[in-house]
């Protein structure tokens, strides 16, 4: 893995009190292994609970059968673990300590060019934190403030009707193989972006000037996208996830996809 983008997901720090990672040294005290973690808090079903995401796990290569070590490491508290980007290796590993596999989406929606329409637009963007806070939830302005400071996406879609509940969101811009891509990461209200999307898509187009949309999911009722745009397609892989409470929903939030 790149160091760059090592780098870029250990800044998603939410809980200062936990390890960016552990690491695994040798009998000379040389590091030859890493595996990153993001420790965070979550409200689920009005209880907080904490989670620990995986990522970048790199291993010198005379070191890779006592990766397990790594694992060891972590703590043995009532945690939520994750790894939503576990090379096909270790996931074999990851079973071995009490992980389960699942299958979680990636829907990719391509825009069309919209800058040939004149339809007057129903909404607006708001990209200035001052300016839409006081349209926030107390539980979207907690994850404003945990996403304040990273370098990534933080906006508000407004009706300029007012008749609509404004739709808080958090995204990361990227760029991939020429292509100009916001992945979300966070939908204030799944279904109401949804139902206006071909509303809405004008708007985010035009106001950062990207190509394709990003959205992971794991319950088809979580896709922010409509199931019939035609220049759309979703793409399974395997994830692996510790401890995590039946019958609640997962997300990416506080996590290492963001490139």
């Amino acid at each position: 893995m790149e160091y760059n983008k090592v780098e870029k997901i250990l800044k998603n720090y939410f809980e200062p009190n936990h390890p960016l990672g552990y690491v695994m040294i040798d009998n000379n005290e040389k590091i030859v292994g890493f595996m990153g973690t993001i420790f965070s808090k979550k409200n689920i079903d009005k209880r907080i609970v904490k989670l620990c995401n995986i990522h970048s796990w790199i291993v010198d290569k005379d070191y890779r059968l006592n990766a397990f070590y790594l694992l060891t490491s972590l703590p043995e508290e009532d945690i939520i673990f994750t790894a939503f980007t576990p090379v096909k290796t270790l996931i074999g590993l990851l079973e071995k300590f009490d992980f389960k596999k699942m299958k979680m989406n990636l829907n990719i929606v391509a825009f069309f060019n919209f800058s040939l329409l004149k339809k007057k637009k129903q909404f607006f963007i708001e990209r200035k934190i001052e300016n839409f806070k006081n349209k926030l939830s107390d539980s979207d302005l907690n994850i404003l403030k945990n996403y304040k400071n990273l370098p990534y996406e933080k906006f508000v879609i407004i009706n300029k009707k007012q008749n609509l509940k404004p739709i808080f969101i958090i995204a990361s811009k990227i760029k991939k193989k020429g292509f100009n891509i916001l992945k979300f990461i966070y939908v204030s209200n799944k279904e109401e972006f949804k139902k206006k999307w071909y509303l809405l898509k004008s708007n985010i187009q035009s106001e950062f000037n990207v190509n394709l949309a990003f959205n992971y999911f794991f319950d088809e009722k979580d896709n922010i996208f409509p199931s019939n745009i035609i220049l759309s397609k979703t793409f399974k892989k395997e994830v692996c996830i510790k401890n995590f409470p039946e019958n609640k929903k997962l997300d990416i939030l506080y996590s290492d996809l963001v490139e």
